[in-house]
């Protein structure tokens, strides 16, 4: 995969800045310095790796196209283990643009995404799990994300997988001594350590694969639905977490009549917030409902119910509130956690019963606005109210009491939302999953230790426990990318943005 072509790319974003670097890399790197960057006639002796120059950037009639500062990093000490040179030029987009092609001239080819560090991969500067964690680290969105990156990237996850195969291959060492001297008395033995020291490694490994949720949230934020009936002060509370006037609030019941999802970190959590439509239905047809998949067949029976009766209750909800009360059932649904918000200054409602029940099985914090006011809510109330023995256990629901128009309460609501998904499980600063690839070559090589864990309770040849075993070993090496096909490496450096 390996190829002797020079490479160059522009490394900063594309615009007009202060200043642009372009990048370059590969065995004629030192050569096309030397013939478009000039520097002071007193500076005559071969340039110093790793040393700034100041000097210009000339075309073949000698003609300057800019001023820059060059440096020359002498392989194998840089990014790619190759001669890379980087050109800081002014940011200008015809600067930039001139600068490059001169470089294309004399002999580079234009990168393809992600290509400088596919070379650091390839050369063995740096392994696949780290080579993910580079554009990780440049999509970070949030500090937390950065953290688990800046780890991963330092190799973290790498010797935890790197730990684990050695104890894979030791323990294939062994069976194949057996194997190639059958004489061995030790057999048993072995065996017997084998399935012991198994159950220690799948501990492990099954503890690095929980936290690709917690990765995920850590990358792509908690996707967290508002949800409560008309009026309760759901808009509201979105606009004092994005502290924005982003979503409209009216005294009106019912202003809200679409989902409004936005990201943002709170304490440093990543949230994706969705403010929903106040969901206010037929009571009857609510008390029928045990779930929210059931919620999806209720807008045929409504459509079913209208045409026999058109003065029902539904009726009094125009068309598109009701399109919107469904979209606010999908994202509860989506949701990896339920803001259900309640009035603090009205006792409790059916409609708070009904979308209770509806949330039952759903992680999910009670949040008690308009604290500002006289309270008249109550627990104890709301289960009262219900015949439903599902919410008995409401009491056990994280509740927190809030104030969405003075923001008494939301330090709160973060503190609690922050135990929820991270307090006392995992830090930030252990090895976390955040690919889905890792996530799943990690659960392949649980699945065959566990299978070599069977075959030895069953005395099944020796052998046939290596294959499983092996499976295991080359499943973690795909994470370290010791074994991968050259397709899959392609499309992983695909994603990267040129000049990476």
């Amino acid at each position: 995969m390996l190829t002797n072509k020079t490479i160059t790319a522009v490394a900063t974003p594309p615009g007009v800045g202060a200043v642009a670097i372009i990048r370059i890399s590969g065995e004629k790197t030192i050569d096309i310095i030397n013939k478009i960057f000039t520097r002071q006639k007193s500076q005559k002796s071969p340039m110093l790796s790793h040393k700034l120059y100041y000097g210009k950037i000339t075309d073949e009639s000698n003609n300057i196209i800019d001023e820059v500062m060059c440096v020359l990093m002498r392989a194998p000490r840089s990014y790619t283990c190759e001669d890379t040179a980087e050109i800081h030029c002014h940011g200008g987009i015809a600067t930039v643009a001139a600068v490059l092609d001169i470089v294309l001239k004399n002999g580079a080819n234009l990168a393809e995404p992600g290509e400088f560090t596919k070379r650091a991969f390839l050369n063995g500067r740096i392994d696949l799990s780290q080579a993910e964690a580079v554009m990780e680290l440049i999509s970070a969105k949030n500090q937390l994300a950065r953290r688990a990156t800046l780890r991963k990237l330092a190799g973290g996850l790498s010797q935890k997988v790197k730990s684990a195969r050695q104890q894979i291959l030791s323990w294939l060492a062994n069976i194949e001594l057996s194997i190639d001297y059958p004489e061995h008395e030790e057999e048993a033995e072995n065996l017997a350590t084998i399935q012991q020291e198994c159950v220690i490694l799948l501990q492990n490994l099954d503890n690095l694969a929980k936290t690709a949720n917690i990765g995920n949230f850590i990358q792509m934020g908690v996707p967290t639905a508002i949800i409560g009936r008309p009026n309760v002060g759901k808009s509201s509370l979105m606009n004092a977490i994005l502290q924005q006037e982003r979503a409209i609030v009216t005294e009106i019941a019912g202003t809200t009549r679409d989902t409004l999802t936005e990201s943002v970190v709170v304490r440093n959590i990543p949230i994706l917030l969705t403010d929903t439509a106040g969901i206010r239905q037929n009571l009857t047809d609510f008390a029928n409902l045990e779930s929210l998949e059931k919620f999806a067949n209720l807008e045929s029976l409504e459509n079913s119910q209208n045409s026999k009766n058109p003065e029902n209750e539904v009726d009094k909800i125009d068309k598109i509130e009701q399109i919107g009360i469904n979209r606010t059932i999908k994202s509860a649904e989506n949701a990896e956690l339920v803001l259900f918000v309640l009035d603090n200054s009205e006792p409790p409602q059916q409609e708070d019963i009904a979308i209770m029940q509806l949330l039952n099985d759903k992680k999910k914090i009670i949040v008690l606005n308009k604290n500002d006011l006289p309270p008249k809510f109550s627990l104890t109330d709301l289960t009262s109210l219900s015949n439903l023995s599902t919410l008995n256990n409401v009491e056990n629901v994280p509740t927190v009491k809030i104030s969405a128009k003075t923001g008494e309460g939301l330090n709160e609501l973060y503190s609690t939302i922050e135990s929820l998904f991270f307090g006392g499980k995992i830090s930030v600063d252990d090895d976390i999953i955040t690919k889905e690839r890792d996530k799943l070559l990690l659960q392949q090589a649980i699945s065959h230790i566990k299978q070599a864990q069977q075959e030895i309770s069953a005395s099944v040849p020796e052998d046939i426990i290596s294959i499983s075993l092996r499976a295991a070993y080359v499943a973690l090496g795909e994470i370290l990318g010791e074994v991968v096909a050259d397709d899959i490496v392609d499309r992983i450096f695909a994603e990267f943005c040129v000049g990476k």
